[in-house]
């Protein structure tokens, strides 16, 4: 069967929903999804997940959406409690950190990224769009982001349709429909692909997001500094262990 095009498959989608919700998170690409469906505003209602660690630019934009949009719900989580319980994330976790290691006090807990990023992104906003009874969910996800989607627009999980309007879309399509309908656009990007969800997480090394910090975000800047410390501090035992067998691997 040949692949419906987007316009019509996000008809059919809006036929078979009365319910429908979509995330917003600040960044391009859920921006570009909400005004490629704005003939469909009315039927839609927008979620937005603050774990009130947003970089300052992200809030801006929201706040931005939130005069545009004609209905926002912002979902709090406390990322900040959630590292005093759980531990930092972060991209390496050894031993020390796993339960055993803990039971058997080997030193501080962390978590890794993507559990952090579950327990305090993904699955508030999920559950309370579940709550609300609806049935379609919209996001701007795109196979440009990541190697293989763990989901594909149509699929089905707890009920509830998953619907990809940019699932094909390219950074460049986005940035350009974004000027073209002169939708509101963070200044971060003029340094990050993509935008960090939490301004000082302690995970996601690759993002750059030292040097960004220290020049516009000093506050935070530290607050970024000593995380990462406290991680370094962690990890770096089990690194350099690491490292003197590999040096001996490379000996023989």
């Amino acid at each position: 069967m040949t692949a419906l095009p987007a316009a019509l498959r996000v008809e059919a989608a809006f036929a078979r929903h009365k319910r429908i919700a979509m995330g917003v998170s600040g960044g391009k690409d859920s921006t570009a999804a909400a005004f490629l469906l704005r003939p469909h505003w009315d039927r839609i209602r927008f979620y937005h997940l603050s774990t009130g660690d947003l970089l300052p630019e992200v809030v801006s934009v929201v706040e931005k959406l939130r005069g545009i949009l004609p209905n926002l719900t912002v979902v709090h989580s406390d990322i900040h409690a959630a590292i005093a319980a759980n531990g930092l994330p972060s991209d390496l976790v050894p031993h020390s950190a796993h339960p055993l290691g803990q039971a058997m006090g080997e030193g501080p807990r962390l978590v890794s990224r993507y559990d952090c990023c579950f327990a305090n992104l993904m699955d508030p906003i999920y559950q309370r769009i579940r709550r609300d009874g609806n049935t379609l969910l919209i996001r701007g996800t795109k196979r440009a982001d990541m190697r293989r989607l763990p989901m594909r627009s149509g699929e089905i999980l707890d009920g509830i349709e998953l619907l990809l309007p940019l699932e094909g879309w390219s950074n460049v399509e986005v940035m350009e429909y974004l000027r073209e309908v002169g939708a509101p656009v963070s200044t971060a990007y003029q340094h990050f692909r993509d935008l960090p969800e939490c301004a000082t997480c302690s995970a996601w090394w690759g993002e750059g997001r030292a040097a960004y910090l220290r020049e516009r975000h000093p506050q935070l800047f530290h607050v970024y500094q000593a995380r990462m410390a406290a991680v370094l501090e962690v990890v770096g035992p089990a690194v350099a262990a690491m490292g003197r067998e590999l040096k001996v691997l490379g000996e023989a």
